[in-house]
């Protein structure tokens, strides 16, 4: 049985890219990130892939990490973590213990931030691709996590982007 889906209407064309590699997946736009990852990582599997480029290809979709170009239009300008919300309800459950059983719950006046990727860090929105504001035939940067003492802020996305020149040297 197929993890993948037979493409259709519906579905959106997403593009992964991990230096120059490229993986096409059809995904539903409703569709959990952490069901991608593990469409992504079948898809390797598939491949017969133990790593990718001297990195090792976790068994775990929670090792995969996603990032969104910083321009769209020009993806030399690098690449941010796209932020998916784990389990919020683990951290409602939390909350609620903290308060003796009661949800906490915070009125007041503050001033409204703008947030990045469709909701914030801990948006339910930022759970799909739809909610996570790509589009059909968006591209994503992918990497693994490496081991405890890294820091994945610091460790920068390992994508190529190619360079079309023509026959004189200059680009295009």
């Amino acid at each position: 049985m197929s993890i993948q889906p037979q493409p259709n209407p519906r579905l959106w064309t997403l593009r992964f890219k991990n230096h120059k590699t490229t993986v096409i997946l059809y995904v539903d736009p409703s569709q959990s990130f952490t069901s991608i990852k593990a469409h992504l990582l079948h898809a390797l599997s598939q491949r017969n892939l133990s790593e990718l480029n001297d990195h090792a290809i976790p068994e775990d979709p929670e090792d995969v990490v996603f990032g969104v170009p910083v321009d769209r239009l020009d993806f030399a300008k690098g690449w941010v973590g796209l932020e998916i919300p784990s389990e919020v309800r683990e951290e409602e459950n939390s909350d609620e213990d903290a308060e003796g059983g009661e949800s906490k719950v915070k009125k007041g006046r503050g001033k409204k931030k703008k947030m990045l990727n469709g909701g914030g860090k801990k948006s339910m929105l930022n759970a799909s691709p739809a909610g996570a504001g790509l589009k059909d035939n968006s591209v994503l940067a992918f990497r693994f996590r490496g081991g405890e003492g890294e820091n994945e802020a610091e460790e920068e996305w390992n994508v190529v982007v190619p360079a079309y020149e023509d026959e004189g040297g200059s680009q295009a």
